[in-house]
């Protein structure tokens, strides 16, 4: 009789793990201070072969067999959408990428065409976009851990 229990919480136990590693398609978008900032958030799923990801959020590809973190924003410079700027400036950020065969590594890349992608495992991963906005009302000390990246793996 013990044993039957035994088996059955297992199996339970087993279950609900499984359940709650399925992949979420619902990013929830952080809010800042700023209504207007908080706008500029993207309202709209990504399109497919696109990974949006939290600042600290993981995610594991299923479709790519990587585990994706979006680890930090390292530097926003991009030009505050409430300013006018002589150059367009810039965001960057830290990835980790790991595979089922390989131990995880950090890739920084940028909003600059030519720093914007890196290769891991046979995949090109891209970063498409960045949210928020940013705006001279809202400093870049507190919008982190309040970034949104979207990563394209090909």
């Amino acid at each position: 009789m013990k044993s039957k229990i035994f088996l059955l919480a297992i199996s339970a136990l087993i279950f609900t793990q499984c359940a709650s590693q399925k992949k979420s398609t619902n990013v929830k978008m952080p809010t800042t201070s700023s209504e207007t900032v908080n706008s500029t958030y993207p309202t709209e799923k990504p399109e497919n072969g696109t990974i949006r990801l939290v600042e600290k959020q993981n995610i594991f590809s299923e479709e790519n067999k990587l585990n994706i973190t979006f680890v930090k924003t390292i530097e926003d410079s991009r030009c505050p959408m409430n300013a006018r700027c002589i150059t367009a400036g810039f965001a960057t950020v830290e990835v980790e990428v790991m595979s089922l065969h390989s131990r995880p590594r950090k890739f920084t890349i940028s909003t600059q065409e030519n720093k914007n992608s890196f290769v891991f495992g046979g995949k090109k991963i891209t970063l498409t976009n960045i949210y928020p906005s940013n705006s001279t009302d809202v400093s870049f000390d507190d919008l982190k851990g309040k970034y949104v990246v979207d990563l394209k793996v090909e």
